[in-house]
């Protein structure tokens, strides 16, 4: 709105110069028509607008370099942050977002088997459950098929409530194995880069958003 008021201020001024201008060289006996007056009125509305389009238009109507390289830092500053977490921290940072974006009754769950491992259980808007396992990695090799195999044999029972399933890792990327498995199983696969847009872009994964409370 701000900007707006801008634009209409500049083109009253503008006009207001260019009749001042017009009355200035018929004040002085310049030879001139009798439609300069349009033309120069005409001549100072296109000005004020070439003006505003530079320099006051909304933030809205064109990206704002700076602020793009700020959202670039900000994702890479924080798939940085997950590739250092622990799967202690990790967990806890999932369970913040789960609980930001309105899931309920979050609580992190220590895996026996697995000593990288920690499970979240949560509960969606609807009542149903969500099982979120946090899993950090060692070295730069995606996540192995058999990851995804101890999950889905630690989720065979009980799964009568239609509980979404989310395996949340620190690493880059999953194996084809791995991806394949959890696409055959219902678990929704979430590397570096999604939890990254997730904390920083707020992309709730599809099976937790219009769920969550």
């Amino acid at each position: 709105m701000r900007a707006y008021l801008n634009l209409a201020l500049l083109v009253a001024g503008l006009e207001l110069l260019a009749i001042g201008i017009w009355f200035v060289l018929e004040g002085i006996r310049v030879d001139q028509s009798s439609n300069m007056m349009v033309v120069y009125v005409v001549a100072a509305g296109v000005a004020a607008s070439a003006i505003w389009l530079v320099g006051y238009r909304p933030a809205s109507d064109a990206a704002d370099p700076r602020q793009q390289q700020c959202d670039n830092t900000e994702l890479r500053d924080a798939k940085e942050r997950l590739e250092r977490m622990d799967p202690t921290r990790l967990a806890e940072h999932v369970a913040d977002l789960c609980e930001r974006d309105g899931l309920a009754d979050v609580e992190t769950v220590r895996v026996v088997e697995d000593a990288y491992a920690v499970d979240i259980h949560a509960k969606r808007g609807d009542g149903s459950r969500a099982i979120v396992r946090c899993r950090s990695t060692e070295g730069p090799g995606p996540v192995a098929g058999g990851v995804v195999e101890d999950f889905a044999a630690a989720l065979s029972a009980g799964t009568d409530d239609a509980p979404a399933f989310l395996l949340a890792s620190t690493a880059g990327c999953f194996s084809a194995k791995a991806a394949a498995l959890a696409k055959s199983a219902g678990i929704v696969l979430l590397d570096r880069r999604a939890l990254a847009h997730w904390e920083c872009d707020k992309e709730i994964p599809a099976s937790l958003g219009g769920l969550a409370a």
